[in-house]
């Protein structure tokens, strides 16, 4: 019963509790106990609700036994980045610096607690969110379940909640996406990472990083999981029902230097396969080079990073020495350079939604290269390369695992669209995901551990 309940996807979960075939409190039980079961290895969660999950399931099949369904979403669990706050709960952040217990719930948690979802804990998080390789130094990594016989490092800065979902402990995760926040832990992790543009969803109760780049994003499974929890949570955006026939951008010549070879081929294979579905690819240059944008994104996210945090640096207090050091970076930047890359941002944003008025999507690796060995972190450049310019031009996002390197880790492919574009990003997604097939045989195999 654990594998098939823990093998369903959202949709599959759903129509099941609402015919009756399977209840809340299964599969909430069946979770709970490959957290209970697994957790202590893998640490993707700072907390864990046992008690009020299992009261919560129980008033879900209530509900639904009583005719009160409230949609799809209705009793299935999910848990959050410890970045968002709960009522009662103190928001750490990833840190321990952190005391005040929250006095309401961030919107975005609320909304699903209304949808009838059963929050299952907090997982844990890169300090401040300052990480993308989601190495962690005052608490212990993430493991990454595709790690077997080395630890790898997870992706960050939501690794908890990448490794839940890729072990299959929780079906969703809301987290936040600064620069690849979610994107990269799921690339890594071989799950679906998701980063709407902003404004979509609502950041208010979400600890920020950097107010210019932060998003709230979603992990799961399957591309069709996480079009499902956004519908939810954002029913009235436009969708193009229509993807055949696309127009799709490619990653241009002048930025393939930074594909490893394996990642560079593994995606070569990829168009072809694009080709195959009647899509039509074009290498159309960015207006910017992305090592242009990345400097500038540098700089404000450095910036306002200092501005929210920059107090711990000089606090006795738990936080790393390294992340004081990234933190530090933000105090030698001048007003001026702060003011000149925010309008640098703002041209960019307008740049880049032009660009797309002729392209569809662009569809591009989510790293440059899949995970690697935390004993060789010295020997790798962090793996936001492509996917920190999707936050500074305030793109939409998601990744999906599209297929294993020789060393069998994940590779990752990224379907960026035009600002608001989120539920086209999300239907071409799942087409492609679909097409592929790989996410089965992904948690398929990580159900063995």
């Amino acid at each position: 019963m654990m594998d098939e309940i823990i093998s369903l996807s959202i949709n599959e979960l759903g129509e099941r509790i609402r015919s009756g075939v399977i209840s809340p409190v299964e599969i909430l039980g069946e979770y709970m106990k490959r957290i209970l079961c697994y957790d202590h290895k893998l640490n993707a969660f700072s907390e864990i609700y046992e008690a009020d999950a299992r009261a919560a399931a129980k008033h879900a099949e209530q509900e639904i036994r009583s005719g009160n369904w409230r949609g799809p979403l209705h009793g299935i669990p999910f848990a959050v980045k410890d970045f968002f706050d709960l009522k009662g709960k103190v928001t750490g952040g990833g840190t321990n610096c952190f005391s005040q217990k929250a006095y309401v719930t961030a919107p975005v948690v609320a909304t699903l607690l209304k949808q009838g979802m059963i929050l299952t804990g907090k997982h844990r998080a890169v300090e401040l969110g300052m990480g993308a390789a989601g190495i962690m130094e005052n608490s212990p990594t993430p493991l990454n379940p595709w790690g077997q016989s080395q630890r790898v490092a997870p992706g960050g800065s939501s690794n908890g909640s990448a490794v839940a979902v890729a072990a299959g402990l929780t079906p969703i995760a809301l987290v936040t996406d600064t620069g690849g926040s979610a994107r990269i832990p799921a690339a890594w992790c071989g799950v679906s990472g998701f980063r709407p543009s902003m404004g979509n969803l609502s950041s208010s109760g979400m600890l920020p990083l950097s107010q210019t780049m932060d998003t709230v994003g979603i992990i799961a499974k399957h591309a069709s999981d996480i079009f499902i929890v956004y519908n939810q949570l954002n029913p009235n955006l436009a969708y193009h029902s229509c993807i055949n026939n696309l127009n799709i951008g490619i990653l241009p010549s002048e930025e393939e230097y930074i594909l490893d070879k394996e990642t560079g081929l593994h995606y070569a294979s990829l168009l072809e396969v694009f080709s195959q579905m009647g899509m039509v690819t074009q290498k159309k240059p960015f207006p910017y080079p992305l090592s242009q944008c990345m400097k500038a994104n540098s700089i404000i996210t450095a910036f306002e990073a200092w501005q929210n945090y920059g107090y711990l640096c000089n606090s006795q207090n738990s936080l790393s020495d390294t992340i004081k050091v990234r933190l530090e970076r933000g105090k030698e930047i001048k007003e001026k350079e702060y003011s000149e890359a925010l309008i640098f941002c703002r041209h960019v944003r307008k740049i880049f939604s032009n660009w797309f008025q002729n392209v569809d999507a662009l569809v591009i690796p989510t790293t440059p290269e899949p995970s690697w060995p935390i004993a060789e972190k010295d020997e790798h450049q962090p793996p936001n390369d492509f996917t920190r310019f999707v936050n500074f031009a305030d793109l939409c996002a998601v990744s999906i695992p599209t297929g294993l390197n020789s060393q069998g880790l994940p590779f990752s492919l990224q379907i960026v669209c035009n600002r608001k574009k989120e539920k086209n990003a999300l239907a071409l997604a799942e087409l492609i995901e679909c097409r592929i097939g790989f996410s089965d045989t992904a948690l398929k195999i990580l159900l063995k551990t």
